[in-house]
């Protein structure tokens, strides 16, 4: 008998075997044709770069580190009482000072600024760009009511007499929406570039812990180098040390288990373009330097310069984090290899099934 005309099981024999050749295909994708030939189908990104503008990275720094003060301005009005007033006064200005330039920096970003009111026009908390408008929306008031009660609570004219008698539900205010808002924000960036499907990015569960941790890593190295530009003497330096250190280590922790989970998609982050800034900028001046410099034995002013430098290197990783890995998210959105292995586990379970499906 021909071979063409050859059936089994009521089907021609190609599409008898066309399930397992699919699986086959699958699991190991056709090679670029070889150099010299011309880019192949297998060549073209599968992907469109991500339209993001750099003010997106500065916003996701700012709001990080706003996050991160106002968290150790109420944490330290609330465990220490009056003990550290500094503490709770400058955390406040800090984080009014870092999240002021939050929603310019969106507006900038969006492709018509004259429609940021759009963003607001509906409430849907599944998805995160909407969730993490309404939240630096309702945020942003609290953490400049806040500010403006460090302000005026100590004046003695009629404004500080009323913030004094509103102190209380202020503070319960900001306490008990203020914190809670301030850990969606800083989640939420870190959730926001996880759904999307840049290979680096997409379905990385470590990623809004990342920028957690690295928020309040950076906010309390702001909040220390604010304090030691002032000169205070009622700073409370053990206290800050022991938050710093566990800070510190939580962002360390949460780095490794996000590119541990990326696998070979951490590439572009690791070895592409942004390399250089991920390891010199993340890994060696903001992990491994300011490690290096508290462990410095030193006094008086040359204990204060080095608690400066360490909490600028700090700010610096914080940066250099965010912008890697952003950097590294469009050139891993524009590898096509990288593509076709962030999609692949998908694929291949539906061809799976498929076979299932065809073998019944």
């Amino acid at each position: 008998m021909p071979d063409g005309e050859l059936q089994r099981g009521g089907l021609e024999l190609d599409d008898w075997d066309a399930p397992r050749r699919r699986k086959r295909h699958l699991q190991e994708p056709p090679k670029s044709r070889e150099r010299g030939s011309g880019p192949s189908y297998y060549d073209i990104p599968m992907l469109k770069p991500h339209a993001w503008t750099p003010e997106v990275t500065v916003y996701f720094f700012l709001g990080g580190l706003s996050v991160g003060a106002f968290v150790l301005s109420r944490v330290g009005e609330r465990m220490g009482g009056e003990t550290f007033p500094d503490l709770t006064r400058t955390g406040a200005y800090v984080s009014a000072a870092a999240i002021l330039p939050c929603a310019p920096l969106l507006i900038v970003d969006l492709g018509d600024p004259k429609r940021f009111h759009h963003m607001l026009r509906v409430w849907k908390p599944t998805s995160p760009m909407n969730l993490g408008s309404w939240v630096l929306t309702g945020f942003t008031p609290l953490v400049l009511l806040a500010a403006l009660r460090e302000a005026l609570r100590d004046r003695s004219d009629s404004l500080g007499e009323l913030t004094r008698t509103l102190n209380r539900p202020i503070t319960l205010l900001t306490d008990v929406a203020g914190i809670p808002l301030g850990l969606l924000l800083s989640t939420y960036t870190g959730i926001l570039l996880s759904a999307t499907a840049v290979p680096l990015w997409g379905r990385n569960p470590h990623l809004g812990t990342l920028f957690t941790a690295s928020a309040m890593n950076t906010g309390v190295a702001a909040v220390h180098l604010a304090l030691q530009a002032q000169s205070s003497d009622k700073a409370p330096e053990q206290a800050l040390a022991r938050i710093k250190t566990t800070t510190h280590a939580a962002k360390s922790a949460a780095l490794a288990a996000f590119t541990g989970h990326a696998g070979k998609q951490a590439r572009t982050l690791t070895h592409g373009k942004a390399a250089s800034a991920f390891w010199i900028g993340v890994v060696g001046v903001g992990l491994v330097l300011p490690v290096v410099l508290d462990a410095i034995p030193a006094r008086g002013k040359v204990k204060r310069a080095l608690n400066v430098a360490s909490a600028a290197a700090t700010l610096v990783g914080g940066f250099a984090l965010r912008w890697s890995i952003m950097e590294a998210g469009r050139e891993s959105g524009g590898d096509p290899q990288a593509a076709r292995e962030a999609s692949r586990p998908r694929q291949i379970a539906s061809a799976a099934k498929e076979i299932g499906g065809s073998a019944e």
